[in-house]
């Protein structure tokens, strides 16, 4: 077993051990417009400072566009797929960006995203709910997901309001901003409860004077 495998099989245990089977496959290949990728980088404010991943990376639009377009220092994709990730990196090397992007044949599950400051998204709904402890956990303040067209669930976006996404076309474009997105939620929540458990003692209090 290599350096490469090894890894790999470290981090699968990691994942069992905190959130239980591995998830496979999640979502079918759909590639996003390319007026929807620049239009989620535009609105992830991605620059030159950032590190895109994109997880279910397909062609590799995003990251191309990523580095290309919007000048971000690394691009990194995780894409099961083997012969799509060896067409990106023949046109990795074709246009000279060995060391800014780079593309995984393997699991976005068993992605590191410590060093993400941008994860964009192109999964489902269930898809979505599966990765969200693993971004909990891992991206650090400040960084931003972008998911096309399907929200996680029991995140705030950094809209906020009703509707909770921006609109591009027929196409809807999901972004959060870590911790803000879980933090908020979780507090509210938090918030809720201690109203309704007060509100409830009253009515109690109420009804002994009564």
């Amino acid at each position: 077993m290599d350096g490469g495998d090894r890894r790999m099989s470290s981090a699968q245990e990691r994942w069992s051990y905190r959130w239980g089977p591995l998830p496979s496959s999640v979502a079918p290949y759909v590639p996003t417009p390319i007026q929807v990728v620049r239009r989620m980088l535009e609105l992830a404010e991605a620059g030159e400072d950032d590190v895109v991943y994109d997880l279910g990376c397909g062609d590799g639009r995003i990251l191309f566009t990523a580095v290309e377009e919007f000048g971000v220092k690394k691009a990194v994709g995780y894409e099961l797929n083997a012969s799509m990730c060896e067409s990106i990196m023949r046109r990795v090397r074709e246009r000279g960006l060995e060391g800014r992007i780079e593309v995984v044949n393997g699991n976005l599950f068993l992605a590191d995203l410590r060093e993400a400051s941008i994860v964009t998204l192109y999964l489902t709904t269930s898809g979505n709910s599966k990765l969200r402890p693993k971004l909990e956990e891992e991206l650090r303040p400040g960084a931003r997901v972008v998911s096309h067209d399907f929200p996680i669930r029991g995140w705030r976006t950094v809209k906020g309001g009703y509707p909770d996404h921006y609109s591009y076309g027929t196409h809807r474009i999901y972004v959060y901003r870590v911790p803000d997105a879980f933090r908020i939620v979780y507090e509210d929540s938090g918030d809720d409860r201690w109203r309704r458990l007060r509100e409830i003692f009253l009515r109690l209090e109420r009804g002994n004077r009564d």
